[in-house]
């Protein structure tokens, strides 16, 4: 019998995640790669202070920060949806849930500001709808 109380020969027991769980998705090395950069110019050029931030970015052990992700944007031309998918989609899922219910919530109330408001709301849905088709395509 191996180690552990196992009968697999282990050394140590490896770390799992839930089968329904995953590692976020994202696109950052691919474009760092395919312009030949190293991490420590991807980050003075996108104004780090230390190349380790790119390495765990890549990673996937830290989100990019806002500057960050729009720094992104000016120098590679890609938005932050198609640089960090998973990022982008879990963010478009908690503003839409949001959307819904204040949609719902000021239904029927005809003042002219709440008219305003459901037009906002009304365009949000039908760009998110958009980009649903657009990425389904």
């Amino acid at each position: 019998m191996g180690q552990h109380g196992t009968y697999f020969p282990t050394k140590r027991l490896a770390k799992t995640r839930p089968m329904n769980t995953r590692r976020p998705i994202h696109y950052l090395r691919s474009h760092r790669l395919r312009w030949g950069l190293s991490q420590e110019e991807l980050a003075y050029l996108l104004g780090c202070d230390r190349p380790d931030v790119i390495s765990r970015i890549e990673k996937k052990k830290r989100h990019p920060t806002l500057p960050l992700a729009m720094a992104c944007f000016i120098l590679f031309g890609a938005p932050a949806p198609l640089l960090f998918p998973d990022m982008s989609a879990g963010i478009e899922a908690l503003v839409m849930a949001r959307v819904w219910e204040m949609y719902e919530r000021i239904q029927g109330d005809p003042s002219r500001r709440t008219k305003r408001k459901v037009e906002l709301l009304e365009d949000t849905i039908a760009r998110a709808d958009e980009r649903k088709r657009a990425f389904s395509v």
